[in-house]
């Protein structure tokens, strides 16, 4: 796609949103509500949302030949459970479940990356970044967390020790994800649909206006409801009658809008039809003139795209998308343009979770060989005394770890008894960090 983006959103990824209109109710989009509270709430936002996402976009299109895949990018994560009945207290075992689901879908990793359509299998992109748990913070509270749509009141209760919730930890070095249970959205007696997660997209370039910086940077981060928080929850969501499929792909997407992604039908709807003039501001991403249905509707051909580039054919709209909002067991990837997209916002307003480590170098390590079977060697291309090195499994635990010195830029050293599969090589001092993806035989 083309277009300059042009409208301004917080981005919330709702289940349904559903009113009552001649005795029929209607599935529409939330973003739009949101937005005109933001802008009203924060004067000058809108305006500034814009500059920031076009700045982005110049910088992402004149990286488009950058090979990101080479690359794999270490973002810390830290999980505040913020729970009142026992049910929303999730144990560790869904918590590490769905950081390897972040870890699979960020590295096209994910078992049914199989179901994608052939045609668009070429734009499939790898964004190379891994999620590494950092912290789990438990914190039991009596509040509600819950969005008015009367008044506009955002439900950030959950983000501050004050409110009943937990307070970010240094958000910018750090991903702050909570989860907690997302009461109802509600129009007086009315219950009109369920909120699954929301995320604040990058606030923090230098040319936003001085009094436009919203929300607040404790605010900074992703919010997910209890129920849609891996793939291995035995909490259940439904809508009405319908149960909802969860695989843990609600994270992936709140975390997309995290590092900049605008929904696939690029969010010019008004409740419910944009008549295709939404526009993501990803020029590899069929347009789409709504939001996908919770559904997996592959015959879908809502908007002419003749002109990706890619393909001389009519694209039908892309429902394996992780930012529609297609069932989760539809969704599979991002696109190379998305892909491209993120990592420009991950050097750029985000780049705060890469600088805890003083020097992200991954141009000047090699290791073989790749795949593995009973040693390893690391070169680098300057000496590294003290240097650590551990090996983690895709959902961040670390399972081997050593201390050497790579003399000469050198070293082998013999892995220890690992199951076979794919794993994060991290090798580090103060001066130095590397992260290499390792295939394990």
């Amino acid at each position: 796609m083309t277009k300059k983006t042009t409208l301004l959103f917080v981005q919330i990824y709702i289940l349904s949103f559903c009113l009552l209109y001649a005795q029929s109710i209607k599935i529409i989009c939330g973003d739009s509500l949101y937005k005109a509270y933001l802008n009203k709430q924060y004067p000058g936002f809108e305006k500034s949302y814009e500059k920031t996402l076009e700045q982005i976009s110049i910088q992402a299109e004149q990286n488009k030949h950058f090979k990101v895949n080479n690359a794999t990018y270490s973002i810390n994560v830290v999980v505040h459970v913020v729970w009142k009945d026992s049910s929303e207290n999730l144990a560790d075992s869904i918590i590490l479940n769905q950081i390897q689901v972040l870890n699979e879908d960020y590295n096209r990793l994910n078992a049914d990356t199989g179901n994608l359509r052939p045609l668009f299998k070429p734009i499939a992109g790898n964004a190379g970044i891994h999620f590494n748990l950092y912290q789990i913070i438990r914190k039991h509270t009596d509040s509600l967390f819950k969005i008015s749509l009367t008044s506009g009141t955002t439900p950030n209760g959950m983000k501050f020790d004050s409110l009943g919730g937990s307070s970010a930890i240094d958000p910018t070095h750090y991903l702050n994800i909570w989860v907690c249970k997302i009461q109802p959205l509600t129009v007086g007696m009315y219950t009109l649909g369920q909120i699954l997660g929301y995320a604040f997209p990058p606030n923090n370039l230098s040319n936003w206006p001085s009094n436009s910086g919203a929300p607040h940077p404790g605010e900074d981060g992703v919010v997910i409801d209890y129920r849609c928080f891996g793939r291995n929850n035995p909490n259940i969501i439904t809508i009405g009658s319908q149960t909802i499929t969860i695989k843990g792909r609600t994270p992936t997407h709140e975390i997309g809008h995290y590092l900049g992604l605008r929904h696939i039908w690029g969010d010019g709807a008004t409740f419910g039809n944009n008549n295709c003039t939404g526009n993501d501001g990803i020029q590899d991403t069929p347009n789409a003139n709504n939001q996908s249905n919770f559904d997996c509707n592959t015959s879908k051909n809502t908007c002419v795209d003749t002109n990706l580039g890619w393909t001389t054919t009519d694209a039908p709209d892309l429902v394996e998308n992780y930012m529609d909002y297609s069932s989760e067991s539809c969704m599979n990837m991002f696109t190379q343009g998305q892909v491209s997209w993120m990592i420009t916002t991950l050097q750029g307003p985000r780049s705060g979770l890469l600088t805890n480590i003083l020097n992200y170098n991954l141009a000047q390590t090699t290791i073989y060989p790749n795949p593995a079977k009973n040693s390893i060697t690391i070169q680098t291309s300057c000496n590294l005394n003290n240097t650590n090195i551990n090996i983690q499994d895709m959902t961040g635990k670390v399972i081997y770890q050593s201390n050497v010195d790579l003399k000469d830029g050198k070293n082998t050293f013999f892995l220890p008894q690992i199951n076979p599969g794919i794993y994060l090589l991290k090798i580090y001092n103060e001066n130095f960090y590397s992260v290499k993806k390792i295939t394990i035989e």
